[in-house]
């Protein structure tokens, strides 16, 4: 038989959500007799923070990951992992101290244990430990010990299991009846004994492992064999690409070769570029030069052709020389210029070109130097000129096809590289891959026929077990019947309906114990099994999971009895099935024994006045109703409106003792 835990106080201090009342009040302090215990407040006043934290006291900075958004149960590994910080601090969060004093305390029966136990409210770090009189070592692994021992599990994941399917009704619950992964673990951890509980948990823990290293093993020889396939293909074609490896290598070399003496031709061809580059500046200086020294001795000369003293002459026949322009009519006048430069340098009169006998001989025949002069200089501009387009040219072209060798070059390096690959490896490397294929291949075979015999050997374990538990299915119908028949007006049974499913990605599906569920319904007049949670109403849902669990807790639970901790039901519930649903809620509670705790808004509707009434919660003041109302620290709404929320808590109560 499994223990389930038996609460019987929960206190806080120090904690800012909880001042409780009265000005010496340290917190909370709920005593959890048997049967019902109401808690009543409003949104913000801490329900759902309650509920929480007696869930974290049981389980302490603890959890199996994924547990609550997994899409399977039976997909996760059940180990349980200490929470990040974040949700270890998830109590000191909600209030502005970060509870750095504040404390909780759990005072619970498990099985013939009394345990207490006292936890930081800032980081969920367990202060204080005892079972019965005796004071414990203040440690998690202690802790989980206790649980063990005396909760009837084999291992401190199962309790959280226990926890989070069957005592807590979270918001995120798994609907048991339509989750047979889920099913098959709590009726594991439930009908079979400790050893036999372990043995399933470890062996179906070693088949995945093991179909999972062999999945691992089967995807490297995969690859390794299209690895072999390739170089054996290689091989075949090795002539072939040897060939043109070849003959590519041997063009590679001569131009690469070529390529080398390109680029050692670059650096002259550049040298040589700007050399001529500078003899036409120094000859495009000497025609410069040459030309001013002919123009200053043909002014000379004009000048020597005026006796008179005439500047405006002089200066006018100056002007159309040097610029050939007329500063008379201001025409442009090369012909007339040249013809000017030609009779001074025939000693004629620049005015009327007659032979002048007075004109210097040595003027005349300084301006016929100046004229050779300057040709000379004209053509060693125009050689210089010459000389350096051929050289850039040459430049340029040399660039080009230094470019178009270089990309010629460089796409074929990319092809030997290609055709190198492709070359197969030598004989002695392709033979020890080989063997080393065969040696994979014979260990992967021997790990999938372990494996075989494991799930083969797991398949009689889990028929010999599943007995075990079909031996309880009858008291598990008649318990669900029971409590089912009291929530719904439809005919509903759970008939034993083993699921089929395979441990790891492979193998043989094994039939594991599960219960399925049949129903009526407004076209059926009979029974119609009922495949998934969308196939029936929310609050039938809702309805079949409450069920579910108390026939569990009823059979399997040590004395029959347990706890349910249900956050806010109201919202599922319609009007006209509040009632039924209180008289099965306190039926339950009622069983000796048995803790009810629920959580609740002041709403107007039946729920509340049904459950005080069926409750036997006498008056306001009652042990049994949590007022968060007076208990909490109140928010903006419950301070502005504090006289409203009186009134509806008050009215709920005088309704509550109508008959």
């Amino acid at each position: 038989m499994t223990a389930f835990p038996i609460f019987r106080n929960l206190s806080t201090d120090g904690y800012g959500l909880y001042p409780g009342k009265g000005k010496r009040s340290q917190g909370l302090d709920i005593e959890f007799d048997s049967g019902l215990t109401l808690v009543l407040g409003a949104n913000g006043l801490g329900k759902t923070t309650l509920v929480a934290m007696l869930y974290r006291m049981c389980t302490g900075p603890y959890d199996i990951p994924r547990l609550a958004d997994a899409a399977e149960l039976g997909g996760i590994r059940l180990e349980t992992k200490k929470l990040p910080s974040p949700d270890q601090r998830m109590f000191g969060e909600r209030v502005n101290d970060n509870a750095e004093y504040a404390t909780c305390t759990l005072e619970f029966d498990l099985g013939d244990a009394e345990i207490a136990l006292t936890r930081s409210l800032a980081n969920l770090e367990l202060l204080e430990l005892s079972v019965g009189v005796e004071g414990l070592p203040v440690r998690e692994d202690r802790y989980q010990e206790v649980i063990k021992e005396n909760a009837g599990v084999n291992t401190f994941g199962d309790w959280i299991l226990v926890l989070r399917h069957l005592i807590f009704y979270f918001e995120d619950r798994r609907s048991l009846v339509w989750d047979p992964s889920a099913q098959r673990q709590l009726l594991r951890l439930l009908f079979l004994s400790p050893a036999s509980s372990k043995e399933w948990v470890e062996a179906e823990r070693d088949i995945r492992q093991r179909d999972s290293h062999a999945r691992n093993v089967q995807n490297v020889l995969q690859k390794e064999e299209r690895s072999f396939s390739e170089s054996e293909a290689a091989t075949s074609m090795a002539d072939d690409v040897r060939e043109e490896l070849a003959q590519l290598e041997k063009s590679q070399k001569k131009e690469q070769r070529t390529l080398n003496v390109l680029r050692d031709q670059v650096a002259a061809l550049d040298a040589a570029k700007e050399s001529a580059r500078l003899e036409v500046l120094q000859a495009e200086s000497g025609h410069e030069s040459a030309f001013r020294n002919l123009e200053r001795r043909q002014l000379v000369a004009i000048a020597g052709a005026f006796p008179s003293s005439s500047d405006t002459a002089r200066y006018l026949m100056a002007q159309l020389i040097s610029d050939e322009e007329c500063l008379a009519c201001g025409a442009h006048s090369p012909k007339t210029a040249k013809d000017l430069r030609k009779r001074i340098g025939e000693d004629r009169c620049v005015v009327c070109n007659s032979l002048v006998e007075k004109t210097s001989k040595v003027g005349a025949r300084g301006v016929a130097k100046a004229t050779k002069e300057l040709e000379h200089a004209s053509i060693r501009q125009e050689a210089a000129r010459e000389k350096r387009d051929v050289a850039e040219q040459e430049y340029e072209e040399l660039l080009g096809e230094i470019q178009m060798l270089s990309t010629k070059v460089a796409r074929r390096s990319a092809r030997i590289e290609e055709l190198a690959s492709k070359l197969p490896p030598d004989e002695a490397k392709l033979h020890e891959q080989r063997r080393e294929l065969a040696t994979m291949r014979a260990q992967l075979g021997k790990r999938k026929k372990e494996l075989a015999q494991r799930r083969k050997s797991f398949g009689r374990f889990i028929d010999r077990t599943s007995r075990e538990i079909l031996a309880r299915r009858d008291e598990v119908q008649e318990g669900f019947e029971e409590f089912a028949e009291g929530f719904l007006l439809e005919q509903c049974r759970l008939v034993w309906a083993p699921h089929k499913d395979t441990v790891g990605q492979s193998g043989t599906a094994i039939d594991f114990p599960a219960f399925d569920l049949e129903m009526t319904g407004a076209d059926f007049s009979s029974m119609v099994r009922r495949n998934g949670p969308q196939q029936v109403s929310e609050s039938q849902r809702e309805f079949i999971d409450l069920a579910f669990r108390m026939a569990l807790i009823q059979v399997a639970g040590s004395g029959g009895i347990g706890s349910i901790v249900i956050d806010a039901p109201e919202s599922s519930l319609d009007a006209v099935f509040v009632t039924r649903a209180a008289d099965v809620l306190v039926r339950f509670s009622d069983s000796a024994g048995n803790r009810l705790l629920i959580t609740s808004n002041l709403i107007e509707g039946n729920l509340i006045p049904e459950l005080i009434r069926k409750g036997d919660i006498k008056s306001e003041a009652s042990k049994r109703v949590v007022d968060l109302l007076k208990l909490a620290a109140p928010t903006a709404a419950t301070k502005v409106l504090k006289k409203e929320y009186e009134d509806v808590r008050r009215d709920l109560f005088k309704r509550a003792k109508k008959d």
